[in-house]
């Protein structure tokens, strides 16, 4: 009757080098866990058992441990596993002084040394099975001692490895990895020598004894060698049916954290919102398949095309139907406060998508990771902003109004164009997107030094930046008060990047 051995590790990580390795070298990591490792925990178990319950019958000990060693067991292993990153400390060694000459200054400080610690990463539900066909099987009392061994078996391996391992009379496991002799390309996992008696003396030695010191590997054991089952192809996540079933045409958010974002880092942070955005969005529309756009049918790149801004096939979306996305200053400027708006409203899908882009912080620049803000959902009913959203007859700018890109602004003698100043290309934009006559005032960037420097979405023409590389491109900004000859309803942004938050106009009462 085959053994079988149930093992879990709650906190999804066995934590163990292979034997006599340096944990810098090892690139294998112990996967699947050693037979010859279970046989030290069972005997190291076995003291602790004998000073709880009174039992001493060393022979029983010796019969049960031998029984195990005399052949190599069989595993069914978990398909989603995987070796983790190193985990790197620094651990404290002794103090000493900072100069260790008599004559020089110094000081004492604490010294430490590196370790690095290989894990395995597994799901904590999934088990481990050990399968021994033996033959003969356990007797009662073999049986009785292993379950009292198993239950005290509280970590494997490193000690922050947690395990529970009991016997599973009932499991009937699929063989999914076997421990050959002849290296195949396999993992190298040290095991007792089959069909010989297990040398008590050996497993019970300290690995800094004289029986195991200068050796490679304890007597009476070698290397054996494991497939491992190829990691399987975690399906994506099913896609929920929408929660939101409320379509919308504005969507808003609270931004919090530590360190906000200054008004030149803006548009940084509502383009990581709009790719998280879009990510959400592409598995939906891709049923979980991918979130490349390259990826995508014609069919699927038609549903991101209005948060996208791009038709199918990569030419711009015409009109006022592109999601604008873009930061709310409050009265003191700071940037408290996202919103997300469209000419026709967000579907359900398009909602949900919105939401779960907030599941994660986001940093706002890339120099500095760890400054890092919190999106956060309002509910639809919160009311939107009468400053942006509400109706005016003058309009001030709350963010500052970046030309064009492509205008050519002075010529080659260096003086400007006439029909090119930043007055005019901002009074041609309004009257092309239909707004009414309008007198236009120039309240800050008269001067070079007043200009206000900001990022803007992306570089374009020669100067667009490689694939993969990181650039940050920033244009001067200017600030204007439109005066309307009837009153105008917003949301009005215009210009570069408007889309993004720039050009942003708030109406004054």
């Amino acid at each position: 009757m085959p053994l079988v051995l149930r093992q879990t590790f709650p906190l999804g990580r066995f934590h163990a080098t292979r034997w006599n390795q340096n944990p810098f070298e090892d690139r294998f990591g112990e996967w699947p866990p050693s037979p010859w490792r279970l046989l030290r925990a069972l005997a190291a178990r076995w003291f602790q058992y004998s000073r709880e319950t009174g039992d001493e019958d060393v022979a029983l000990r010796d019969a049960l441990l031998r029984k195990l060693g005399r052949e190599v067991p069989q595993f069914q292993l978990p398909e989603a596993s995987w070796r983790g990153p190193a985990v790197k400390q620094y651990h404290p060694t002794g103090v000493a002084w900072s100069d260790g000459q008599a004559k020089n200054p110094g000081y004492k400080r604490p010294g430490s040394t590196l370790v690095e610690d290989h894990y395995r990463a597994l799901p904590s539900d999934a088990p481990i099975y050990w399968v021994w066909n033996l033959n003969p099987d356990l007797e009662p009392g073999e049986r009785r001692l292993l379950d009292g061994l198993l239950r005290r078996m509280i970590y494997f391996g490193r000690s922050e490895s947690f395990c529970r391992i009991v016997i599973d009379a009932e499991a009937e496991p699929t063989v999914n990895c076997t421990l050959k002799s002849q290296p195949g390309g396999g993992n190298p996992v040290l095991v007792p020598l089959p069909g010989t008696d297990l040398d008590i003396a050996v497993l019970l030695s300290t690995t800094d004894s004289a029986t195991l010191k200068s050796r490679r590997i304890p007597p009476g054991t070698a290397w054996f060698y494991a497939s491992i089952p190829p990691r399987r192809n975690e399906a994506r996540r099913v896609v929920p049916a929408p929660r939101h079933l409320v379509t919308t045409d504005l969507l808003q958010f609270s931004i919090g954290g530590r360190v906000l974002p200054p008004l030149a880092h803006w548009v940084q942070l509502t383009e990581r919102f709009r790719s998280a955005v879009l990510r959400r969005r592409a598995l939906q529309v891709s049923a979980g398949r991918t979130t490349r756009w390259a990826e995508l049918s014609t069919v699927e790149r038609s549903e991101l095309r209005l948060i996208r801004g791009l038709e199918p096939d990569g030419s711009p979306v015409e009109g006022k139907d592109t999601t604008f996305i873009a930061i709310l200053p409050d009265e003191a400027g700071s940037p408290t406060r996202l919103a997300c708006w469209r000419s026709t409203p967000f579907t359900p899908e398009e909602t949900d998508a919105f939401v779960e882009a907030c599941d994660l912080p986001m940093a706002w620049d890339y120099d500095a990771p760890e400054w890092q803000v919190r999106i956060v959902p309002l509910p639809l009913s919160t009311p939107s902003l009468n400053t942006f959203f509400g109706e005016s007859r003058v309009w001030v700018s709350s963010t500052p109004f970046v030309l064009p890109a492509g205008r050519r602004r002075f010529r080659r003698n260096g003086k400007q164009r006439t029909g090119e100043s930043p007055q005019a290309c901002l009074q041609k934009l309004l009257a092309r997107f239909g707004y009414p006559p309008a007198d236009i005032a120039l309240t800050h960037g008269t001067n070079i030094a007043d200009q206000e420097w900001v990022t803007v979405h992306e570089a374009t023409g020669a100067q667009r930046p490689r694939e993969g590389e990181r650039t940050t491109r920033m244009l001067p900004g200017f600030r204007f008060m439109v005066s309307f000859e009837t009153p105008v309803a917003g949301p009005l942004a215009v210009g570069h990047s408007c889309h993004f938050g720039l050009g942003l106009f708030a109406a004054q009462s």
